[in-house]
């Protein structure tokens, strides 16, 4: 059974995908589009588990992952538990795993965890290792950390950068 929810999330995403969400006005929200085979939601923790084949799509890019688990806000003036003390578009934080695959246009993120902070506003990518592609050029690193807010990639430990250039480009490279 297919589960199709509409929120309005910022989407998980590449690097294009979260400048283009960062610079969009609060007022211009972009509704989210995900599908799951399954879903169960704990209202008293406030969590969603989305199971199997999770697709989350709008219009700046795409995330798959075999499962993710959203984590929502609490309504900190109320100790009710009822779905009324959240508001679906208030989450903490978000984590997709099994087979993440991002994708923003020519331009894939894969790992085995994204985990999206949403204080901090941090993506973290880890276990595979995780690997931002483009084309057949990549980098990649035990663990990728990309800061929304200051637009800035840290690839950590033992990053590794393999650039695919033609001769010509090669030979530009080198004059």
């Amino acid at each position: 059974m297919k589960l199709l929810l509409a929120l309005f999330l910022v989407p998980l995403a590449l690097p294009t995908v979260l400048r283009a969400a960062a610079a969009q006005p609060s007022t211009n929200l972009v509704p989210t589009v995900i599908t799951a085979d399954k879903m169960e939601y704990d209202y008293e923790e406030q969590i969603a588990y989305l199971k199997g084949r999770v697709i989350v799509r709008d219009e700046r890019g795409s995330l798959a992952a075999d499962n993710a688990t959203v984590y929502f806000e609490r309504d900190k003036s109320s100790d009710s538990t009822s779905p009324a003390s959240s508001d679906v578009g208030n989450f903490q934080r978000v984590v997709a795993y099994g087979n993440v695959k991002m994708q923003s246009g020519d331009r894939i993120a894969i790992a085995d965890k994204a985990v999206w902070n949403r204080a901090e506003a941090k993506i973290v990518l880890t276990g595979g290792p995780p690997m931002v592609k483009q084309g057949t050029s990549y980098i990649k690193a035990e663990r990728i950390t990309f800061d929304i807010k200051s637009q800035r990639f840290e690839f950590h430990p033992n990053p590794e950068i393999v650039f695919q250039a033609s001769e010509e480009q090669k030979q530009r490279f080198m004059q």
